[in-house]
């Protein structure tokens, strides 16, 4: 008897055009295939595998979406079993990978987020949730501050990306691939964005823990912008698309919690 063996790999990058450093791999057993993968993200990233299967069965069924724990090695997917002894076997397989946990439905709705920026320090939502230039049916914030502003942490995680190589910005999507940015992961599986960022303004690097209101970066007017502006979202990453969230922020001294709101000042006096 034969054993035929095709192996295709088809990784699709993610939402922020970067490759995520997760392996899929098997090894032979006993009668069939383990599935594992190797993630050396610092966060959990969701797999979805596409099996092609001649006499085999597949443990749990197929596209299936698999949640990879952070800095993982030889995780389990799952087991592909020969179906019917003594006849040929062979599979394929297709995959895609994106941060975070697929239909994350642990976050905490109602955390109270600090304001991205020093105390004694007050800035003007220029476009808010759902905004007429490039907010639609989003949940984004712009700060409007100028360039070189101290940034801070508006909850505590780990750093998992950090683009600070651009300078070039400009007010059409085209400037989009020239974004500069900062990404957190947070305890409760959702991550926050900090956009828009000064060349070589970042003051964290990948795999950094930092604290809630800890100086991260230095604000400026790269990528798609048409002045200068801190933007950010707090969102859940789905396998295939994002879902942006609306979030609570203690303003002035610390004893007002509430939903920012485009065109308002708000001050950090806490």
């Amino acid at each position: 008897m034969k054993n035929y063996l095709l192996l295709t790999f088809l990784l699709i990058t993610s939402l922020c055009k970067a490759e995520h450093k997760v392996k899929i791999y098997y090894e032979q057993i006993e009668n069939g295939y383990n599935i594992y993968a190797d993630n050396d993200e610092f966060c959990p990233v969701s797999v979805k595998v596409d099996f092609t299967i001649t006499n085999l069965n597949i443990k749990g069924g197929n596209n299936n979406v698999y949640i990879v724990n952070a800095k993982s090695k030889k995780q389990l997917l799952t087991s592909l079993k020969v179906s019917k002894n003594g006849k040929a076997y062979k599979f394929s397989f297709k995959y895609w990978t994106n941060y975070g946990k697929h239909n994350n439905k642990e976050y905490d709705n109602d955390f109270i987020y600090n304001l991205p920026f020093k105390t004694l320090n007050q800035f003007k939502i220029y476009q808010g949730y759902n905004g007429n230039f490039s907010h639609q049916n989003e949940n984004y914030l712009d700060f409007t501050m100028p360039i070189g502003t101290e940034l801070t942490a508006v909850r505590e995680g780990v750093v998992i990306k950090v683009i600070e190589k651009n300078n070039k910005n400009c007010g059409k999507e085209e400037c989009k691939k020239y974004n500069n940015l900062i990404i957190i992961y947070h305890p409760d599986g959702t991550f926050a964005e900090y956009a828009h960022i000064k060349q070589n303004g970042s003051k964290v690097k990948v795999g950094d823990k930092v604290s809630k209101g800890q100086l991260i970066g230095y604000s400026g007017n790269v990528g798609w912008s048409n002045g200068p502006h801190l933007h950010l979202v707090v969102y859940n990453q789905n396998l295939e698309n994002r879902e942006t969230l609306k979030t609570k922020f203690k303003t002035d001294d610390g004893n007002t919690v509430e939903y920012l709101v485009e065109k308002k000042v708000y001050s950090r006096n806490y």
